[in-house]
């Protein structure tokens, strides 16, 4: 007898689950959250060292804007220069990274990434791209691909600054408008209300909250401390990165039976 196409309130509810639809457990660590903090705002500051612009997107600006943190089952953040040439950007920066134990990876579809040195997969890691042109009018705006910009000419600037763990990070002035058009409902103060943003190692925080604020950046000490730290301190959260992989790897393959069997 064939099979009988999926139906019910299971199947509807597993084809419904998200990265987030987990437990709070099963939330990024502290010792991972403290990794993915240190990159974004270690490179932030790198970029204000060299005096290339950039913006936070995507996932990165909805941690940001309603947790002032990553999101809790992210894995890479989203940042974006604002005009600067991606070649240039990467001859300046590439030898910073270097320097700080971070490696610069060019991938295939023309942005680069950004990683440890030391066991760059599964650990969590920064995607840096040139912000793409922006549409004349909101009219003009596309649904959301994953690819497009999603913001309208006037939407970017001035650049805003949202609180991140103690320091700050850019965003566009719009957003609130480009939030509600990349993640609807989904992505609203209330429905973010129910999750809190992971926890740092009170140093990193306390850190950051000196080194690195909107009226002040100090480069020559944030430098220091970079250079200065284990290169094998990150090894620490990798459970957690690949616990986190797994975990959206799994709710995919989930969605994805539950849609060819819908097809049958």
């Amino acid at each position: 007898m064939p099979d009988q196409p999926a139906a019910g309130p299971l199947f509807d509810r597993i084809e419904s689950l998200l990265p987030s639809s987990r437990p709070r457990w099963a939330m990024m660590s502290t010792s991972a959250a403290t990794h993915f903090t240190d990159l974004l705002l270690f490179v932030c500051a790198a970029l204000d060292h060299l005096g290339v612009q950039h913006v936070i997107h995507y996932g990165s600006l909805l941690g940001a804007a309603r947790l002032g943190a990553p999101l809790p089952w992210d894995e890479d953040h989203d940042l974006f220069i604002v005009g600067s040439d991606l070649a240039y950007v990467r001859e300046q920066l590439e030898p910073i990274m270097d320097a700080h134990g971070y490696r610069v990876i060019p991938d295939r579809r023309g942005f680069l990434w950004i990683k440890e040195k030391i066991w760059p997969a599964a650990s969590g890691h920064l995607a840096l791209d040139v912000l793409p042109g922006l549409v004349p009018t909101v009219d003009d705006v596309p649904a959301w691909d994953g690819g497009a910009p999603h913001l309208a000419e006037g939407e970017l600037w001035p650049l805003r600054q949202l609180p991140f763990h103690g320091s700050f990070v850019s965003a566009p002035s719009a957003t609130e408008a480009a939030l509600a058009r990349i993640y609807g409902a989904a992505g609203s103060s209330q429905a973010m209300s129910r999750f809190s943003a992971p926890e740092v190692e009170a140093d990193s925080a306390a850190f950051w909250a000196k080194a690195r604020t909107p009226t002040r950046s100090d480069w020559p000490e944030i430098s220091r401390r970079f250079r200065a730290r284990s290169k094998w301190r990150h090894l620490r959260a990798i459970p957690w990165w690949w616990f986190n992989g797994g975990y959206i790897v799994g709710i995919n393959a989930l969605k994805g039976w539950i849609r060819r069997r819908r097809r049958a």
